[in-house]
């Protein structure tokens, strides 16, 4: 039976996608979902939504160990926000099968998310008004030298100050959580995460994409914890949405193309293992900003 795809660019352009899935800069399944709809050419909007999270899910096997590694995980961070996750991701996933199955609708609605995340990302690099908030600007500093540290020092192998450097719980409470991470203490409410978890799933599955768009400015701005934690964080906070979001899309029968996935898994794979290899030699501003251009271009095209 003959490809109805073309291998070599699915393969090529999954590789792109995973880089920037791995690279927490919040756009890779929304890359994913352009490439199926505008490279490839797939007319199936609820297919889509399944491969999508079907990549972004693979792209986690491989970046969240290398995170892990680098001690950039705040587990009792991403457990609680993976409370409300799946329950948002079945509800978004039966809503979206239900009332965005035709690519007349799809498509334009895909456009307003992808202008709109676009939009958020711009804003969050270039805000102004950052600097005014304590709280966030602790958040960026710490992180500014977290980060700096990592490149001159290294991670993990017994290194002392890498140690010190891990995030740790220090105070638990059904209403706040407080974590100790390179000489700075941050706090947030589980309850608020688990919220948070329900609502950015059901926005995700809703249009098929991980909700990394998402996850990573609410725990960046809302809950005021370091990027350089908060990206690994966000990618293994979103595994267990992601589950659940394709198997309620593969209960409600949805088709999708086997062969498409056997293809660019390869490459999400591929693209996944270099993004946290070269992540902290990056300037992430620089990245976030490249990707958010892109994306309001071709939101507003879709859209319009």
């Amino acid at each position: 039976m003959g490809m109805s795809f073309d291998p070599y660019l699915a393969f090529g352009w999954s590789v792109l996608a995973g880089f920037i899935m791995s690279m927490g800069a919040g756009g890779g399944g929304i890359l994913a979902g352009i490439g199926h709809i505008s490279v490839l050419g797939i007319g199936d909007p609820n297919m889509i939504k399944v491969v999508n999270q079907i990549l972004e899910f693979t792209s986690r096997i491989i970046s969240v160990p290398l995170y892990h590694r680098q001690k950039r995980l705040v587990w009792p961070l991403a457990i609680s926000y993976g409370i409300g996750a799946p329950v948002g991701a079945v509800v978004g996933s039966w809503f979206s099968k239900a009332y965005l199955s035709d690519m007349s609708v799809y498509r334009p609605v895909f456009g307003v998310m992808v202008a709109l995340v676009a939009a958020r990302v711009l804003y969050e690099g270039w805000a102004k008004s950052a600097g005014r908030n304590q709280r966030l600007q602790k958040a960026r500093e710490t992180s500014r030298r977290a980060q700096q540290d990592y490149k001159t020092q290294g991670a993990g192998n017994g290194n002392p100050a890498q140690a010190q450097a891990e995030p740790r719980m220090v105070r638990f409470g059904w209403s706040n959580i407080k974590v100790r991470f390179a000489g700075e203490e941050f706090d947030f409410n589980p309850l608020a995460s688990a919220a948070g978890g329900f609502v950015i799933a059901f926005v995700g599955s809703t249009m098929g994409v991980g909700g990394g768009f998402l996850v990573t400015p609410f725990m960046a701005s809302v809950l005021l914890f370091p990027m350089f934690l908060v990206i690994g964080t966000s990618l293994v906070a979103l595994m267990v949405p992601l589950m659940a979001s394709v198997a309620t899309y593969l209960l409600l029968q949805v088709h999708v193309d086997w062969l498409l996935v056997l293809v660019e898994v390869p490459g999400i794979l591929v693209g996944s293992f270099i993004g946290p290899v070269l992540n902290r030699h990056m300037n992430d501003k620089a990245l976030r900003t490249f990707v958010a251009v892109m994306l309001l271009a071709i939101g507003m095209y879709y859209f319009f």
